[in-house]
């Protein structure tokens, strides 16, 4: 009697002790795979993320210098309507810029176009209506 009831209880003993032994190898290797596959995918996002952050961070740029060269335009008592060029670094990237006008439709206002441009970047074009 007492050999069955230290046969039944090392029975329920080994068991709970091959539940509790842990994960398989195969087990692990799907594991393995799925988070590679997974940080793969991540890893691929990151980068578009970080080309879309410095292609905004440029185009916010090209549209400040354009702002900036057509509010000195406004600002300033002599109206010029002479076509102008030329280059200014803003943040670190060289960029060129023209100024040109073209009449309207109306004789007291001109149109003054501003583009600015920056190496495999689209150009960014602004414009003012000023009174002549």
């Amino acid at each position: 009697m007492i050999c069955r009831m230290f046969w039944a209880l090392n029975k329920d003993m080994s068991a709970q002790h091959a539940s509790n032994q842990g994960f398989t190898l195969v087990e692990t290797l799907v594991a393995l795979s799925i988070a590679a596959v997974a940080l793969t995918t991540l890893a691929g996002r990151l980068g578009v993320s970080a080309d879309t952050q410095r292609t905004l961070v440029i185009h916010s740029t090209m549209l400040e210098v354009a702002t900036n060269i057509l509010e000195k335009q406004r600002l300033s008592t002599v109206v010029n309507l002479d076509d102008k060029e030329g280059k200014i670094e803003a943040r670190g990237m060289k960029m060129a810029w023209k100024l040109s006008a073209e009449k309207t439709e109306l004789d007291n206002f001109v149109r003054q176009n501003v583009v600015v441009s920056y190496a495999n970047e689209p150009d960014v074009s602004l414009f003012l209506f000023h009174a002549k």
